[in-house]
């Protein structure tokens, strides 16, 4: 079989799937496709990018879904090279017993699993990586990128978006250039960051920046 050929079952996903509501219409999309893509023994070797474009979305969604359905057991990384991935489908089992009474085949998966976790984080921590950088050469102050980065991939852990982060260093641009700020009082990228700065409202009006969340600059001095 080529390697992105679907042993396909149809459109159809379990009932206990489509009723768990930690995971959302995306999640369930692709735990169905790597699900038709995995071919028995071998299982599915199709890439994050491959998924995302089946998918009609980003590789960076694709790759918080499968962390996500990896931890809730959907999925297994059943094999990791350092170069290809193999995923394993467990839909046909959840099927058969249901969640509920999968309790001790979670516990067992947890513990083969302490490897192929190690795999996913790297991985995940590679992505918001790429992402810090292509938010890093948007940003008009770059002082403090260690912290900076640290602070990223710590707000993105905790579930903040990089749409979120980019719409804010926007809004934030816009803002210097509007109120012609100098270079001096623009916020070192690692304040920028470790403070969450894209949570705040930036009016663009001469002389006047408003925040809706309270900031001590001299908190995050470096």
């Amino acid at each position: 079989m080529a390697e992105n050929e679907r042993d396909f079952k149809g459109v159809w996903i379990p009932r206990t799937v489509w009723l768990d509501d930690r995971l959302n219409a995306l999640d369930k999309v692709i735990l169905t496709e790597i699900d038709s893509l995995d071919n028995g023994e071998r299982g599915c070797y199709a890439s994050n990018k491959h998924i995302a474009e089946f998918c009609q979305c980003s590789e960076t969604k694709v790759s918080t879904a499968i962390s996500k359905l990896i931890k809730l057991g959907y999925i297994t990384v059943q094999k990791f090279d350092g170069r290809q991935r193999e995923l394993k489908s467990r839909l046909s089992k959840f099927e058969r017993q249901g969640l509920k009474n999968c309790n001790s085949d979670f516990k067992n998966l947890k513990e083969s699993n302490t490897s192929n976790n190690t795999f996913i984080n790297t991985e995940r921590n590679n992505i918001y990586t790429d992402e810090f950088e292509n938010l890093w050469k948007l940003y008009p102050r770059k002082i403090g990128k260690p912290k900076a980065i640290k602070s990223y991939q710590k707000a993105r852990k905790s579930g903040t978006t990089y749409e979120e982060v980019l719409q804010g260093i926007n809004a934030y641009i816009k803002q210097i250039e509007a109120n012609k700020t100098k270079t001096e009082y623009i916020k070192h990228g690692s304040t920028w960051f470790n403070g969450q700065c894209w949570l705040d409202e930036y009016e663009v009006k001469q002389g006047t920046p408003t925040s809706k969340l309270p900031f001590d600059e001299s908190k995050y001095t470096l």
